[in-house]
């Protein structure tokens, strides 16, 4: 039985404050009047500090519930929740006095750098007296220029985001979500965050878009799709709605609609739309047999053992549905993990020629052909990243305007310590199908659009690179882009070093060399079928890019060591007589794509 309620009011920057003793909950209530003009509910935080539980509420409407660690002294960063569609409204903001343990917490669980066991609740009810509304949040003003800030990689202005979700171009707009913990520098709090581009490139953050359905939810990973033919009856006012196919952790896979461009969703009434063990559905529109594709991660379905026990599968299973709400089982491909892809790409140099191409978040990929509802493999796993992990949950865009294949990944533990964000989104790319000299490989390559980026451009070529002559520009950016091309001669070994960091061939060997100071490592690459090698690698703060012969070979790999300030081109090997030579280097720093956008 809750306790009775008490509640009084006084002057304290234009706030209605009320008092709440609730024995059954344990939580502390305060009133908030969002005033015209305020667009932020700030909340202050300090890493030190254990998790507490917070709850906002419109009446009786839950509008949001998390975990965070609140403070009530110095906060580290302070983080927000958007209040601009609440205007004029008053909201209760609550804390709760249970204690997490991290160990049980749903949230947050990545972060380990807790000093205090617990919190009072006398601090928690003075911390509660810190939140205020605003048409700013504290910090506002550095965003974007912060440190450790990565200037050429989208990153959120507040808290932690991994998995791209919702990838699409809709609207004249590409829209990237993704998921966010707006309310901590570690993982929890599973948000779809969302911003947008013109041109991938400079991207605008918006309010958080999707949000958990209830106390024990999350919303995961998923897709987004636009359907023109109103095959699911959506169509509205005359207006297709964005719609968002995620996982919501509590129901299983599930529909949201939006009908202003991504910045609010609907609920469908019809959720969950399929329950099953497993998560991240990515749908497309299968053109040939007018039906929508749901690929998805699934660990609940078994086969039989040579000893007739049930092994339990991991796949990408295929569903397929005529109006997104109605979903049958088609076909399963086994050895996948969570995050699937599913798309058709041409075999670059042979016209006609295409295969589908299906990966999971690592990235490793089968070739192979699709008829709507089953994938036949005709090529088997490749390695796609070679950086060991770094790269993680990518997805490529739906509904492209050029039908360009463009990729979005995470940088998985690219972290960003001391920030009041962390971990980037990685730079979009282009896919590409290419026949190699061990089968087809899929290559990522930076999108074009890079060149927008391009400032103090230095450009060299053919120049003979000997073991006592090689070549050595400056470079006066964290940010820049390097694009090398080499002709092999009789050089051991030729590279780059960006930064210090060097990256090479070993042409003797056939192994490509990652290396800065004591850290390195190799790849087996024969490459015997040309006498050009090139190299490009974009850096950017921590975040090293590397593609190999137009992404034959890709990395990604954490730059967390000092930077030289140059960029060198080298040969490496015995007898001052082997040469290599530099066809074209060129040098690019990049021009940030926050300029100007600090309090956009």
């Amino acid at each position: 039985m809750r306790a009775k309620r008490v509640i009084f009011c006084f002057l304290l920057s234009g706030a209605c404050i009320a008092a709440v003793s609730e024995t059954a909950a344990q939580d502390t209530i305060r009133q908030i009047d969002i005033q015209k003009g305020q667009v932020y509910l700030n909340l202050p935080v300090s890493e030190s500090n254990p998790l507490t539980r917070m709850r906002i509420s419109d009446g009786d409407k839950l509008l949001d519930q998390f975990t965070l660690k609140l403070t009530d002294s110095k906060p580290d960063y302070w983080v927000f929740f958007d209040v601009s569609r609440h205007q004029g409204k008053t909201l209760s903001v609550a804390v709760s006095h249970e204690n997490i343990p991290m160990s049980g917490a749903f949230s947050n669980l990545t972060q380990a750098s807790n000093k205090n066991t617990a919190i009072s609740s006398a601090q928690r009810s003075k911390a509660l007296q810190m939140v205020f509304a605003a048409d700013h949040f504290p910090g506002e003003d550095s965003v974007y220029a912060e440190q450790k800030r990565p200037q050429a990689h989208y990153s959120a202005r507040r808290g932690w985001i991994n998995d791209p979700n919702g990838l699409i171009y809709y609207n004249h707009e590409y829209h990237l979500f993704y998921q966010h913990n707006p309310y901590g520098w570690a993982w929890g709090n599973m948000h779809w965050g969302h911003a947008t581009s013109q041109d991938l490139i400079h991207w605008k953050e918006q309010p958080e878009a999707i949000y958990p359905f209830g106390e024990k939810d999350a919303a995961f990973s998923g897709s987004a799709v636009y359907d023109p033919l109103n095959t699911a009856g959506f169509r509205k006012n005359g207006i297709d709605p964005l719609i968002a196919v995620y996982t919501s952790t509590g129901r299983g896979e599930c529909l949201k609609l939006s009908y202003d461009n991504g910045i609010t969703f609907e609920e469908y009434e019809g959720n969950p739309i399929l329950k099953h063990q497993g998560r991240d559905p990515k749908v497309f529109w299968y053109e040939p047999g007018k039906h929508w594709v749901m690929v998805v991660w699934d660990f609940g379905m078994t086969k039989k053992m040579s000893t007739g026990d049930d092994a339990i599968m991991n796949q990408q299973v295929i569903y397929t549905s005529p109006d997104l709400k109605n979903w049958t089982y088609q076909s399963g491909v086994e050895g996948f993990f969570e995050c699937p892809e599913l798309f058709e790409l041409p075999v670059e140099g042979e016209a006609g020629e295409t295969r589908w191409v299906m990966y999971d978040a690592t990235g490793r990929y089968v070739l192979g052909d699709f008829d709507g509802k089953r994938f036949t493999v005709t090529q088997t796993f490749r390695q796609y990243d070679y950086g060991g992990g770094y790269f993680y949950a990518s997805q490529t865009f739906n509904n492209t305007p050029d039908n360009r294949r463009i990729q979005q990944g995470w940088g998985r533990g690219l972290i960003h310590a001391g920030m009041p964000f962390n971990q980037p989104m990685l730079f979009p790319t282009e896919l590409r199908l290419k026949k190699s000299f061990d089968g087809l490989r899929l290559c990522p390559s930076p999108i074009s659009e890079i060149t927008r980026l391009h400032q103090n451009s230095q450009v060299l070529e053919n120049r003979m690179i000997r073991l006592d002559n090689g070549v050595s520009l400056n470079v006066h950016s964290d940010a820049v882009h390097v694009i090398a091309e080499f002709e092999k001669g009789d050089a051991t070994t030729f590279g780059i070093s960006v930064h210090g960091y060097e990256l090479s061939y070993d042409h003797l060997l056939g192994e490509f060399l990652a290396m800065h100071g004591e850290t390195n490592g190799k790849t087996n690459y024969v490459n015997p079928d040309s006498e050009t090698f090139k190299i490009e690698a974009i850096i950017d703060k921590n975040i090293l890019e590397v593609f190999v012969n137009d992404g034959e070979l890709y990395y990604v790999l954490p730059f967390d060591k000092v930077k030289n300030n140059q960029v060198d081109a080298f040969i490496k090997g015995r007898g001052n007589d082997r040469k290599a030579l530099l066809k074209k280097l060129e040098v690019h720093e990049l021009v940030s794509i926050w300029s100007g956008r600090n309090r956009d």
